[in-house]
């Protein structure tokens, strides 16, 4: 089972490392621009994923992410570089991680889960609020009394 929390702070480590892929290998501007750009969106979904009840959507655009990171160096003309490798490398990371880890959400059900659990949690707050409320109308008709 994958753990929330492993895949969260996975993935904001390949972003960090996607975004400073320009700093380490000399690329193209288009793939500066890709890299940069892609890492930042990963690291981006990997903190809403860490901070999510429900992180399935997050899981699931993270696998987008890597894909897209994965397709960047023949969109931005950098697969000749050595940029290109480590997009190859973290964008196939990112997608068999994110990819992984959003197959386990729903084979866990973890969206049906969380909205029972809401649903739950709703109907019993309305219930101790009637319960307040009823007794609060009963000791008020004992004091008229």
């Amino acid at each position: 089972m994958i753990e929330n929390r492993t895949v969260g702070w996975a993935a904001m480590a390949l972003g960090t490392v996607t975004a400073l892929i320009p700093v380490w290998v000399p690329t193209t501007p288009a793939g500066t621009s890709l890299t940069i750009g892609l890492g930042a969106l990963t690291v981006i979904f990997a903190m809403w994923s860490l901070l999510a009840r429900n992180p399935a959507k997050d899981h699931w655009a993270l696998s987008v992410i890597g894909l897209m990171l994965f397709i960047a160096p023949w969109v931005g003309g950098f697969a000749a570089e050595g940029a290109g490798w480590l997009a190859w490398t973290t964008g196939l990371l990112l997608t068999l991680l994110a990819g992984a880890a959003y197959v386990n959400d729903e084979a866990g059900n973890i969206a049906e889960a969380t909205r029972v659990d809401e649903v739950v949690t709703y109907r019993l707050r309305q219930i101790r609020q009637r319960e307040t409320a009823g007794a609060a109308r009963s000791a008020e008709s004992g004091r008229a009394a």
